[in-house]
């Protein structure tokens, strides 16, 4: 008889399968697109409306562009902070200062991320928001990732008063995500049409 966790797990891949599927198909208008409706909201948000120093992502494979968002955020003021990972530890990733015009270089998965200068580095405990992407969501707050379990690792280590803020397409809802134990539902979550608060 198949565990309620073995179930689980074959249900999050179909999902996280399906959902990159239609990821993979859009263009790179529709990529743009989606990520400057949603620097427009978050830029208006009453939270970010002081300096804050917030941990953002850079985007990769038809994730909704992050050109806009950490753009917009550094213009009104904000620390921006960017993830890099761990090569030592599997799942492990921390936070760099990011300016305006440092380069990012590409890691061994062709992910650009910000140079390893400890002089810019940021605790998990000074992020005052972080930006999450995601794969699939429901309206609970729930999120399923990529499977790597970066962001769960990095979500339990915030500080309590850390806003977490999800960012998806409006096709990534779905009615219910299957979580698991260890998966930290998020604060709120921004598409392009919707902005959910839970």
């Amino acid at each position: 008889m198949e565990t309620k966790h073995s179930e689980n797990k074959k249900k999050r891949t179909a999902l996280r399968q399906s959902m990159l599927s239609i990821r993979r198909n859009l263009s790179a208008l529709d990529i743009e697109d989606a990520g400057y409706k949603i620097a427009n909201i978050l830029v208006k948000h009453p939270k970010l409306q002081q300096e804050r120093i917030i941990g953002s992502y850079v985007s990769t494979s038809g994730e909704l562009s992050s050109r806009n968002i950490n753009a917009s955020l550094l213009k009104i003021g904000h620390t921006l902070a960017l993830p890099r990972i761990d090569i030592e530890h599997k799942g492990l990733m921390d936070f760099y200062r990011f300016d305006k015009d440092d380069e990012l270089v590409e890691n061994r998965f062709h992910i650009l991320e910000p140079e390893n200068n400890p002089e810019r580095f940021l605790g998990f405990e000074q992020l005052e928001v972080l930006i999450v992407p995601l794969v699939a969501f429901d309206r609970q707050g729930n999120r399923l990732g990529m499977g790597g379990g970066y962001y769960d690792r990095a979500l339990k280590k915030l500080s309590a008063e850390c806003l977490t803020i999800g960012v998806a397409y409006d096709f990534q809802c779905i009615d219910e995500v299957p979580v698991e134990r260890w998966d930290m539902p998020l604060d709120e979550i921004i598409t392009p049409t919707k902005h959910l608060i839970f």
